[in-house]
């Protein structure tokens, strides 16, 4: 492609240009999650729902999952044509599999708007107690393009939103980017916002999606892309598992609140252990242990950011608190995940490297009384 060409054209024929790549081949799977409505819940983690697939422990699930655009403004195919957009088949027909999903989703009572989230998915054998690894094998954008806007009220400077915006991204999958201006482009790195197990009972009986938790849930840590591995407490029978807010890209803070908003596929491995107490999500990288802090102030977040950090060193280094700590300072990057969720994030980046003899390949703690 000529890139000197793409910079002069207009973004509507950058879009025209950027739609239609190739992606890469699927990881295998067992299972095949379909978004349908009866697959789907709007807005919240419905106590109630009953699992929409039980899977043994090591089993692999593709899930389609929707997202994208305001779908309710207008027709979502004239809206299309209007961006400038091509689809393909393939993308025709999601499309129109997510504005029926989106329409035809039974709301629960006071929650009519929300994170469009598939589940749950049960795992045979999980208990209050248990801990769920879910290995991320591939997230790959269903749709050509994402938007990303914000609103008056909302985001991380409110007061200095006057008007509603919203901008198109077209992405280049050949190039792995997506193209925000004929001459601004943002490198894709697609992700699930929403990854987590049925909250605690403590937590009410229709929970809302937006707020993150100890479950999990909408952590929207750009982290967490192919190749990684999020490990979740567990709180009720099954684990119960939901994903969705599909994002393309996201940078850290995600300040509008929105990433680059799309709709993804994910293949997602579920392992089960047993008995390991984990009270709070971890999640670990290639090349790094990531710990997680969470609390509508971001300072608390940070604060159990931190204290995570150290009993992760101690669980499963064995560093006393000063030597945690202390490393911690010296070594570990405190990175803010997001402040527009309600409950703010901060991620604790924890480098591999920093442990020169380091093989463990499972991290969550273990088992009680071993």
């Amino acid at each position: 492609m000529n890139t000197d060409r793409l910079r002069r054209a207009p973004l509507a024929l950058c879009l025209l240009l950027l739609c239609g790549a190739s992606s890469a081949a699927m990881p295998a799977y067992e299972h095949h999650v379909k978004l349908t409505p009866d697959n789907s819940v709007i807005g919240n983690y419905p106590a109630d729902k009953k699992p929409i697939l039980t899977v043994k422990s090591g089993a692999t699930v593709r899930i389609d999952t929707g997202g994208g655009n305001r779908w309710g403004d207008e027709d979502a195919m004239s809206w299309i044509a209007k961006q400038g957009i091509k689809l393909n088949a393939e993308e025709t027909v999601a499309i129109q599999e997510i504005v029926r999903v989106v329409k035809e989703t039974p709301r629960q009572a006071g929650i009519q708007s929300g994170h469009l989230i598939v589940g749950p998915i049960a795992v045979e054998g999980a208990m209050p107690g248990d801990t769920l690894e879910v290995r991320i094998k591939s997230v790959v954008p269903r749709i050509p393009y994402g938007t990303v806007g914000g609103r008056p009220g909302r985001g991380g400077i409110p007061d200095d939103v006057k008007e509603p915006f919203s901008f198109v991204v077209g992405f280049d999958a050949k190039r792995t980017i997506g193209q925000f201006m004929p001459d601004i482009a943002v490198p894709l790195a697609p992700f699930m916002g929403v990854m987590g197990t049925l909250p605690a009972a403590s937590e009410g009986a229709n929970r809302r999606s937006g707020p993150p938790g100890l479950f999990g849930g909408n952590l929207d840590c750009k982290e967490l892309v192919d190749g990684t591995t999020l490990f979740l407490p567990v709180f009720h029978p099954g684990g119960l598992f939901y994903t969705g807010d599909a994002h393309a890209a996201q940078g850290d803070g995600e300040i509008t609140v929105n990433a680059i908003e799309t709709a993804n596929t994910a293949v997602l491995q579920f392992i089960m252990h047993k008995n390991t107490g984990l009270k709070v999500p971890r999640a670990e990288t290639p090349t790094h242990y990531i710990s997680f802090g969470l609390d509508p102030d971001l300072d608390n977040a940070m604060t159990m950011a931190i204290r995570e950090t150290n009993t992760f060193l101690a669980e499963t280094k064995q560093l006393p608190f000063e030597r945690a700590f202390a490393l911690g300072s010296i070594g570990i990057d405190f990175r803010v995940t997001q402040v527009v969720d309600d409950t703010k994030g901060i991620h604790a980046m924890i480098p591999k490297s920093l442990f020169l003899k380091d093989k463990t390949q499972f991290w969550a703690p273990a088992p009680k009384g071993r």
